[in-house]
């Protein structure tokens, strides 16, 4: 059985995404003020639900799920979620599970590199 971090290049992926003076941001979780984690989900619904279970501070500021692949998450890491150091596979929301998003997440850099070995397997190019 394939583990789920191997998995994620191969499907559609969401991120959390706001637009904000014609700029995207994305949304990313720190709580600790040391860089934080990206939450990358497997499903629109768990992208959603997360969400909802924001409550007033997701629906305020405009977030919405947004399909995205290998390759955008790539790039994502680079700019504008480069201080990121973790990403967090379909991670609980903080009030239901914030403690063990260090259990559950994957190095910005381990994270990147499963990202660029799945690209040719979702159908992205690869550069040469």
């Amino acid at each position: 059985m394939p583990n789920k971090t191997s998995a994620l290049g191969l499907r559609p992926l969401w991120i959390i995404t706001s637009y904000q003076h014609n700029q995207m941001e994305i949304l990313t979780v720190d709580p600790d003020g040391d860089g934080g984690f990206l939450p990358v989900f497997s499903f629109e619904e768990e992208a959603e639900a997360f969400l909802q279970l924001l409550g007033d501070e997701g629906n305020k500021t405009g977030w919405r799920s947004k399909e995205t692949t290998a390759g955008e998450l790539i790039s994502v890491l680079l700019a504008p979620c480069a201080e990121v150091k973790w990403v967090a596979p379909d991670p609980l929301p903080l009030s239901y599970g914030g403690a063990d998003l260090a259990l559950v997440s994957v190095n910005r850099y381990r994270f990147k590199d499963l990202m660029e070995e799945h690209r040719s397997l979702a159908g992205e190019p690869v550069p040469a």
